[in-house]
C-alpha cells in the first residue's frame, strides 16, 4: 500500500495480534521510541490500514447464546441496495455484514438470545428487502475454533 512501510508493516502485525500492546512496548518491539510509534499509528489511522479499537466479548455475557450466518440471496444488488445493508449494519446484534461474489449476494454474522429473535430478524430482513430479497439461508454457529482475534501461530 501507498504511504507505508516495512516498519508500519511491523506495527501492524503486531496490533493483529495484539491490539492492547503499549506504546512502549510496541516501540520496543520494533525498535522505535513510543512518540515515533504514535505518530505512525496516527499516519496509519488516518491512511485507513487501522480501522478501530475494541473490545471482543464474549456474547453469552450478554446472554446472546446463539450465533448465526445470514446469507442473502438478491434479485438485484446494486446501489440501491447500499441503504439497506448500512440499515442492518447498525443493529446491534449484528456484529459483520458483508457484500460478496458468488450465489448469494450478502452475508450477515449476529448474535441472538434465543430462537424467537432468530425468526424475528430473518422477517425483518423480508421487510427491508421486499420482493428484492428471494430467499435467506441461516446457518447457527455450533463451534468456534478462531476468529481474527485470536493470537497467530507464528510457525505460518
Amino acid at each position: 500500500m501507498p504511504g507505508i512501510d516495512e516498519k508500519d508493516r511491523e506495527i501492524l502485525e503486531i496490533l493483529r495480534k495484539d491490539g492492547r500492546i503499549t506504546l512502549t512496548d510496541l516501540g520496543k518491539r520494533v525498535g522505535l521510541s513510543p512518540a515515533s510509534v504514535k505518530n505512525r499509528l496516527d499516519k496509519l489511522e488516518r491512511l485507513g490500514a487501522v480501522k478501530g479499537y475494541s473490545a471482543v466479548v464474549n456474547p453469552g455475557f450478554l446472554d446472546e447464546f446463539i450465533e448465526a450466518f445470514f446469507e442473502l440471496y438478491l434479485s438485484i444488488d446494486d446501489h440501491t441496495v447500499d441503504p439497506i445493508l448500512k440499515r442492518i449494519a447498525r443493529l446491534k446484534n449484528v456484529q459483520a455484514l458483508y457484500r460478496r461474489s458468488g450465489p448469494s449476494q450478502v452475508i450477515i454474522k449476529a448474535n441472538f438470545r434465543d430462537n424467537d429473535e432468530v425468526k424475528r430478524f430473518t422477517g425483518k430482513l423480508k421487510e427491508y428487502f421486499g420482493r428484492n430479497l428471494q430467499k435467506v439461508e441461516v446457518s447457527i454457529i455450533m463451534d468456534t475454533f478462531k476468529e481474527c482475534w485470536h493470537s497467530y501461530d507464528d510457525g505460518f
